[in-house]
């Protein structure tokens, strides 16, 4: 039975691994990196950020000059949040330079397990299973020119989609399997990496104090989740409230608008007209 990879606890517990590790960089960033140990909870010096944050795993190959992080996120889905890791990491390597050069290439893969919280600049969704950020320079013409390694990747198991990359997918199925079908979850075992993090994965070998950490996560994450639903709840029907003022859609224009049943809007008109 795997153990879910939503919770913080189990996620390290699996990626820690030095092969699982390697292999997931390899699949997503199609880098090649060799490394001796993973290691947790690492913290920029207050010089770089004015935000203190831990990232949750960070590895570097020292012979290569690249350093590679993985953030696993289950709150405060911001693209902004995301950016400040990428930059602050950036100007962290910038920081230990004798000019301006980057000593090590820096890639941060962030893993995400909820519906994303950020739009584009005109309001629409993003729903989107790879996003990729980098600070290459572009010409008018959209050419890329390519002058450092730097790289952000932003992976959503919730926006699975047809056409997702093989190599990614066989790891974002495993995510997903541990929280939705972890008695029976569909994997790729042909993949030696996969079965290797889903043997790390099996509950049966947490130890107690691991068990313990990790019924704390699921609280904080069911608490998080409540006060979460009663604003977006809240925020939903204030904005449902004022299309209704304003008088130019339809109902079922606004149902789909925000994405609600019919019923819903008529019972919030019902409600406006009682106050």
């Amino acid at each position: 039975m795997l153990a879910n990879l939503d919770n913080e606890v189990h996620f390290k517990k699996v990626f820690t691994d030095v092969e699982v590790f390697t292999a997931f960089v390899k699949d997503v960033l199609d880098i090649e990196v060799h490394i001796d140990k993973v290691e947790t909870e690492k913290v920029l010096p207050s010089k770089v950020s004015a935000i203190k944050f831990k990232m949750d795993l960070f590895a570097e190959d020292k012979d290569s000059r690249t350093v590679v992080e993985i953030q696993k996120v289950d709150y405060d889905y911001t693209y902004d949040r995301f950016a400040h890791y990428f930059l602050a990491n950036l100007i962290d390597n910038q920081r230990k330079s004798k000019d301006y050069s980057f000593a090590k290439d820096v890639y941060i893969i962030v893993v995400v397990t909820a519906a994303y919280k950020i739009s584009d600049n005109t309001g629409k969704p993003i729903k989107n299973d790879v996003l990729v950020t980098d600070i290459n320079p572009r010409d008018l013409k959209g050419q890329v020119i390519q002058m450092n390694n730097h790289k952000m990747v932003i992976l959503n198991t919730t926006y699975v989609q047809t056409d997702t990359p093989e190599a990614i997918l066989d790891w974002l199925n495993l995510i997903r399997e541990s929280m939705k079908n972890p008695e029976n979850p569909n994997i790729n075992t042909s993949k030696p990496a996969i079965v290797k993090a889903a043997s790390l994965a099996n509950i049966e070998d947490l130890s107690p104090e691991q068990l313990a950490e990790a019924k704390i996560q699921e609280m904080r994450k069911e608490a998080v989740a409540v006060i979460e639903d009663t604003t977006r709840k809240e925020t939903k029907d204030e904005g449902i409230k004022r299309s209704l003022i304003r008088g130019k859609l339809t109902l079922q224009e606004i149902a789909e608008d925000f994405e609600v049943p019919l019923e819903y809007v008529q019972r919030i008109q019902v409600d406006m007209k009682h106050h």
